[in-house]
């Protein structure tokens, strides 16, 4: 059995969910109790980089997020929708102290997504001891609304009013799509035209960031090299490092990522539809189907593994 990326959870995990507006009544009141209360107003003032992502469903943003989430001088909360909320003019201090409060609630579920743990023993999670770097980790959601209104961007500078650094993680294509398929009871050709449809959102929103905004990170490399790796995005973002936290964030993180990819039964066409999409986008260049199983039936994904 392939290992997970993350070690699981021996308890049985807590349901998915957090708070989500989605009414008019429930946005009205989520912005008038935000007005109402900003907790921890005097820490906000600390904030020097706003860190959130763009980029695919079941990519690793989890696990990256959660590892930057550690550092004492950093909260990067658990899918608020930062961008969202920028959409819907939620102010600086009402966005912030959202963000705290998210953390929080995601510190109550024992820090545990999808069935993985999430938390690194010894570090600062559900804490901080100077709030440097506040962010959030919404990929997808992130993209495909700045795609849609590019000026959403030059908005949420304005908003958060410290520099932004925006993190891009990729994976290997046949994995997300293999992943998503199978969670979302999707065929395989549904899947990567879903995954298509990110990749075009990503073209489009990278140009308008610049050169010290975005980071792209391979998964794969993140996992087969994480101490390293991890400083590199911790200076990314402004963050100072300590060789402690850096071993304690490699010590939560399986040194093989999961290969999702071989549990599926790709047709011929499956496997040129992937192939087009790395062809087409520079970002995804290099990966290829590497060890993908014997052709199946149509659209039919195995079990995981």
């Amino acid at each position: 059995m392939t290992p997970p990326d993350t070690h699981r959870s021996g308890a049985p995990p807590p349901l998915d969910r957090l708070p989500d507006p989605r009414t008019r009544r429930e946005w009205a009141a989520l912005y008038l109790a935000s007005a109402l209360k900003t907790g921890g107003a005097g820490s906000l003032d600390e904030v020097e980089r706003f860190c959130f992502f763009i980029g695919y469903a079941r990519s690793g943003h989890t696990l990256v997020a959660t590892l930057l989430n550690a550092h004492p001088d950093a909260v990067i909360a658990h899918e608020l929708d930062a961008v969202r909320y920028v959409r819907h003019r939620f102010r600086r201090s009402q966005l912030f102290s959202l963000l705290l409060q998210r953390d929080r609630q995601f510190g109550e579920m024992g820090r545990t997504w999808s069935g993985y743990q999430y938390q690194v023993p010894g570090q600062s999670q559900g804490s901080y001891e100077h709030l440097r770097v506040i962010g959030d980790k919404r990929a997808r959601s992130s993209v495909l609304q700045l795609a849609d209104d590019p000026g959403l961007l030059d908005r949420f500078r304005r908003t958060v009013g410290v520099p932004i650094r925006v993190i891009h993680v990729t994976r290997n294509p046949f994995d997300n799509i293999a992943t998503e398929a199978r969670r979302q009871r999707m065929t395989l050709t549904e899947a990567t035209e879903w995954y298509g449809h990110i990749c075009r959102a990503v073209a489009i929103v990278r140009p308008l960031l610049a050169p010290d905004e975005l980071l792209d990170v391979a998964y794969e490399d993140f996992v087969q090299d994480t101490a390293p790796t991890l400083a590199a995005l911790c200076r990314f973002v402004g963050l100072e490092v300590e060789q402690t936290y850096l071993d304690d964030c490699a010590g939560l993180v399986w040194q093989a990522p999961r290969r999702s990819r071989d549990s599926a039964c790709w047709s011929p066409d499956e496997r040129r539809g992937v192939e087009r999409l790395i062809e087409t986008y520079e970002v995804l260049h290099g990966y290829r189907a590497d060890g993908c199983p014997p052709v199946g039936p149509e659209g039919r994904v195995g079990p995981d593994v």
